[in-house]
């Protein structure tokens, strides 16, 4: 396997100025030097970078807006009102439900909720993380409750028959749907009958989906869910933080649960940036950028398959592609490393009944949003995804593909040239 190059390596500089500058600079090679394929990152919005650069942390926002526990918060009254209607919009829902743009990730957003309406003797029903759920849903969680888990059926779809039969059984206060390795949509209607009918409330984090759910490509999670959490920066193009959405009926309880009971303030420049996501969805075309999206990642996903690596789910509904390596001899974490060197960023993934460990697994996870987004055609798309099979079949690949894509794609130093939610 090829070494690491050097400029991985950590050094001290006698300029701390001039060490910031190579840093940022080894960090926008990182960015522009690869082909990134990671599924929970996407390419901002270069407002989302100019938020972000702003002091809005020299005023702290404490408390929620109109009643802050400290003065000059007015311009953060804003973004948080303004902000809040935008993510409502963003899902067609003005009504019913409010918004917080105040969790600092969707983890947070999620222990808010839990934080809301558990106590230590109510039990949760969710999906393991092996199964594609999130650590939050079950690790993170079954320190202070007891946590059950629904599974997936044969096809790598969510058991709605098994949630239903879990749920009658246990009676949980609240179940969780979604996760980080589902590539394929989830049925919240259903969902949302199952919890009715045991008198729990549901909670969707809608991380990986919010962009199809808001784009129409999925069936809506609204009103099905009680709670939606999702991550701006997973196909949102915003910061890597978090919004939550709850019925209104809880809000000082979510007041409550945020501050000061599950963080402290809120990420100022980060909620800025957050309402600069919002703020561009509200003049972009959300549905033709989902449609964008899952025809890259089909047809790759359909390359891939033609040339023989089997896919969980056998295939994908979203921007998520997962790869099914058991019969493979090497786990994941040697083809995530063996891509990285060549040029290609992707992550190893547990697969449900994998038979490795989180730091091997059997598994890999490929994101198709910032293809999308620099606006790949079927013919390149098409010819990754046969230099990718050819990697993982043979274990070792030349670059050459991999540098012409980066330079025919290559976006602009600040990003400023991906304004619109598709470069072509």
């Amino acid at each position: 396997m090829p070494s690491r190059p050097a400029n991985y390596l950590y050094r001290v500089g006698n300029n701390s100025q001039s060490r910031l500058d190579e840093i940022i600079a080894l960090q926008r090679g990182m960015v522009r030097n690869h082909v990134h394929l990671v599924a929970s990152a996407s390419y901002p919005f270069p407002s989302v970078l100019r938020a972000m650069a702003e002091p809005s942390l020299m005023l702290p926002t404490e408390g929620l807006p109109g009643s802050r526990y400290l003065p000059g918060a007015e311009v953060m009254d804003i973004v948080e009102t303004e902000g809040e209607h935008l993510a409502l919009q963003l899902f067609g829902r003005t009504s019913g439900y409010r918004a917080s743009l105040q969790p600092h990730s969707c983890t947070q957003a999620n222990q808010i909720v839990f934080n809301t309406i558990l106590s230590e003797e109510d039990c949760v029903l969710s999906l393991k993380a092996k199964d594609g759920g999130h650590i939050s849903h079950s690790v993170l969680l079954s320190n202070r409750n007891r946590v059950h888990h629904f599974g997936l059926t044969e096809d790598g779809r969510i058991d709605y028959d098994q949630m239903e039969q879990l749920a009658i059984q246990h009676q949980p206060k609240l179940i969780i749907v979604g996760g980080s390795a589902l590539p394929r949509e989830t049925d919240f209607e259903r969902c949302g009958q199952i919890a009715r009918q045991c008198g729990a409330r549901l909670h969707g984090d809608l991380s990986h989906v919010a962009t199809f759910i808001a784009g129409k490509l999925h069936k809506d999670a609204f009103p099905h869910v009680d709670f939606a959490s999702f991550n701006t920066m997973k196909n949102l193009r915003g910061p890597n933080a978090g919004v939550l959405i709850y019925r209104e009926d809880v809000h000082d309880k979510v007041a409550r649960a945020t501050f000061p009971t599950t963080q402290g303030g809120a990420n100022e420049a980060n909620m800025l940036a957050k309402f600069a996501a919002l703020l561009e969805w509200s003049t972009h075309d959300i549905s033709a950028y989902a449609q964008s999206i899952t025809r890259v990642s089909q047809t790759l996903a359909a390359t891939l398959q033609s040339e023989g690596i089997e896919l969980i789910s056998g295939g994908t509904d979203s921007h998520l592609i997962l790869l099914d390596l058991s019969k493979f001899e090497e786990p994941g974490s040697y083809y995530e490393r063996c891509f990285e060197d060549l040029g290609v960023l992707l992550n190893k993934n547990l697969i449900p009944g994998d038979q490795r460990p989180p730091s091997k697994t059997s598994g890999l996870r490929i994101g198709a949003t910032n293809l999308a987004i620099l606006g790949y055609d079927d013919t390149d798309i098409k010819r990754l995804g046969g230099w990718l099979a050819s990697l993982i079949r043979s274990g070792k690949n030349d670059q050459s593909l991999i540098q012409e894509l980066v330079q025919k794609y290559l976006p602009a130093d600040d990003l400023s040239d991906l304004v619109a939610p598709m470069r072509r």
